[in-house]
């Protein structure tokens, strides 16, 4: 735990204070992430357990929160220590645009929208002839599905049963064994964005502009916004034939 409290904020501040502007925000981001890594193996045993959902599946939702969050809160330290170099008042007066704030609104009602969204399918059950069929797919026994199955919602029996692939297939027992074209859709404009926006604030830094984050652009707040809600809205419908458990 030593390695989590301390060495780990530490080597963040030192890549954000020694590295050349712009540089710095490429080493804070791998410094945070590497924190989460670290967090996750010492906590449950496994690195990537913060995109591990309840259900032992890679999240999607979980995904785009993770990746905005260190987007962002890097982005935020650079300016913040740039501004603490050069001896500015305020140096934690970094100006955060009100389009920022819209896209990581986007970004957690996903997060927190997901469980709200597929909380009714946990108490239905689903129809024994797609579980059959999603077996066969899977070549996973049909009893070893219906044992780890939370209603509807397919499932895995451990953490470390998870895979990337998760994040793209569906939700159901029904739809597992398929590739769910919302999450790929919502994954490639997530990337778009945050990769997009990561350059915008590292060409900032470059150019010592550390007043104020950028702005996301309006036409890519539409596109979260559009990625996002199909999202949520492709979870609402029944894809196992399921009736009342």
């Amino acid at each position: 735990m030593a390695v989590l409290t301390t060495a780990m904020p530490m080597a963040v501040l030192a890549a954000t204070w020694y590295l050349p502007p712009g540089w710095n925000l490429l080493g804070t981001a791998a410094m945070l992430t590497g924190f989460l890594l670290v967090l996750g193996k010492a906590i449950v045993g496994v690195p990537l357990a913060l995109l591990i959902s309840e259900r032992n599946l890679m999240s999607l939702s979980r995904f785009q929160a993770l990746v905005w969050t260190v987007v962002v809160m890097a982005g935020y330290l650079t300016m913040t220590l740039a501004r603490v170099k050069t001896g500015a008042s305020n140096a934690v007066g970094v100006s955060i645009p009100q389009e920022l704030w819209i896209a990581m609104g986007i970004s957690t009602t996903s997060l927190l929208g997901t469980p709200l969204v597929l909380g009714g399918k946990r108490a239905r059950s689903p129809d024994e002839k797609l579980v059959r069929n999603t077996s066969v797919q899977l070549a996973e026994e049909a009893t070893d599905i219906d044992a780890h199955r939370q209603g509807v919602l397919y499932a895995n029996a451990n953490m470390t049963d998870a895979r990337m692939a998760d994040m793209f297939q569906g939700d159901e027992v029904g739809n597992t064994a398929h590739i769910d074209l919302a999450k790929v859709q919502m994954f490639y404009f997530t990337l778009i964005a945050a990769v997009g926006y990561f350059m915008d604030v590292a060409m900032s830094v470059a150019r010592g502009a550390n007043s104020a984050l950028p702005a996301l652009s309006q036409g890519m707040l539409a596109l979260l916004a559009i990625s996002h809600g199909g999202y949520l809205l492709g979870k609402t419908g029944d894809h196992s034939n399921s009736k009342p458990a």
